[in-house]
């Protein structure tokens, strides 16, 4: 059983691997098809005034007419928080606001979406089936919130999470010999922090034996710039799903190449992480 707090693996064949890839898949399909209406404008006006007011009370002001809207929690976290967000970053980049209006905005968005999000499935309802990711924010990167909101995502969809905020190189490289995930997700906001993610991934791939696959996205995507050349990441994407599902059957694809007597070893109790 996979101890996903702790990063343990037992062994899985390749059967087992190939079944979880075609559940992740399912997974993405079902995320792509269950996209909310569109997001109420004056609504989205009246969270921004709420979570930049004084009065911290002023968002519990507004549940009356969430409900009235049927808007569920996840809508909240995954559309209507990230669009306050991006507006808070319009008005202050106009001058609307100041920095620490932001600041306050962001710090009491962040503060629902883990009050939101603690009943949702984590770490602890982790089993066999269980997938698990390790989720990094470079050390000097500034966009929390977004990674906080990618995090609840794929613990609804029943991923085992391991959020790393202000990752150096060193502690990955350490975290790697103490742990295992199926993959790793780095997200990166600018194209000026490529290079310090190129090291990221470097001790994230030494630190595993080459073994972990490794996913880069964020911001820095919408650049016209080749970020797997000067990452050496596996794969960009902005969707997590898609990497997980490639990172699982890459897995299987390791698995399915080794001899016969290989895969007669690890039936007899060799180590997982040994063989792959």
């Amino acid at each position: 059983m996979r101890d996903s707090q702790h990063g343990g693996q037992s062994e899985r064949s390749s059967e087992e691997l190939t079944a979880l890839a075609r559940t992740v898949v399912a997974r993405l399909a079902t995320r792509a098809a269950g996209m909310p209406r569109n997001l109420d404008p004056a609504l989205v006006m009246a969270m921004l005034r709420a979570v930049g007011s004084t009065d911290p009370s002023q968002f519990e002001a507004l549940r009356p007419e969430i409900r009235r809207a049927r808007i569920s929690d996840v809508d909240l976290v995954d559309f209507y928080f990230p669009a306050v967000a991006r507006q808070l970053g319009c008005d202050w980049a106009d001058d609307r606001c100041g920095w620490a209006d932001v600041s306050i905005g962001m710090a009491r968005l962040q503060s629902m979406v883990h009050q939101i999000g603690r009943d949702w499935a984590s770490n602890a309802t982790a089993t066999r089936e269980t997938s698990s990711v390790l989720v990094v924010l470079p050390d000097g990167e500034q966009h929390s919130f977004g990674v906080q909101v990618l995090v609840g995502q794929l613990r609804r969809q029943g991923v085992s999470v391991h959020l790393q905020i202000g990752a150096r190189p060193d502690g990955l490289r350490a975290l790697m010999k103490q742990r295992r995930y199926d993959c790793a997700l780095i997200s990166v906001g600018c194209e000026e922090r490529l290079e310090f993610c190129r090291k990221l991934v470097k001790s994230l791939k030494d630190g595993s034996n080459g073994r972990l696959w490794v996913a880069v996205g964020g911001a820095v995507l919408d650049r016209s710039i080749d970020v797997l050349a000067l990452t050496m990441a596996d794969m960009a994407t902005q969707d997590p799903m898609q990497a997980l599902a490639r990172a699982h059957y890459n897995a299987g694809q390791r698995l399915r190449s080794r001899t016969s007597e290989e895969l007669a070893a690890l039936v007899a109790g060799k180590e997982w992480l040994e063989a792959t």
